[in-house]
């Protein structure tokens, strides 16, 4: 009986080996079909018209809260808009279409003189109502909120970064700042 249970022990064994080595094949199989899938999608282009962009437009507006005039440029990884020097309460407005494969990679961006915030992500309530509503100054950006409260909407500051090297750096170039 103890030679029985031993070749009992090596066909057990020899089956363990083959599930493995099976489940290993396929598990390289689909990984190699997946990484396939992956560098022809990485393939697309990225136009505002393409594949990628084919979700819903939003539109982002933003307003001079200042006194004085300031300078800004908007701008993500399809688009950029240009540098626009608005005067005090003075507005500007542009739509950009979202990423519909992957939401989270749109992201719109606002350098200004003093500093840069994020006009847009995905995450943000805005996105619900397909319009984001930005006030910035030289200390701080605001973002409308209108269901923040239960009582009235309100504008909630945002970070806004001072950012002296976004002059330089693809942010507002050419720009005019005075106070």
């Amino acid at each position: 009986m103890a030679a029985k249970r031993g070749s009992k022990g090596k066909r057990e064994a020899y089956g363990n080996k083959r599930a493995a080595a099976t489940a290993a094949a396929t598990i390289s199989k689909h990984a190699t079909i997946f990484a396939v899938l992956v560098s022809l999608l990485s393939l697309l282009p990225v136009t505002e018209g393409s594949l990628w962009n084919r979700g819903p437009k939003i539109e982002v507006s933003v307003q001079n809260n200042h006194t004085n005039y300031l300078s800004i440029r908007c701008f993500s990884f399809e688009k950029s808009e240009k540098v626009q020097h608005l005067k005090a309460g003075q507005q500007f407005s542009f739509t950009f279409p979202t990423n519909s494969i992957f939401p989270s990679a749109t992201m719109v961006n606002c350098s200004t003189n003093m500093g840069v915030f994020v006009a847009y992500k995905f995450d943000y309530h805005c996105k619900k109502l397909r319009k984001c509503e930005w006030k910035f100054d030289l200390n701080q950006s605001y973002l409308f909120e209108p269901t923040a409260t239960n009582w009235a909407p309100t504008w909630i500051a945002m970070d806004y970064n001072p950012n002296y090297e976004s002059l330089e750096r693809g942010g507002v170039v050419e720009a005019k700042y005075t106070n």
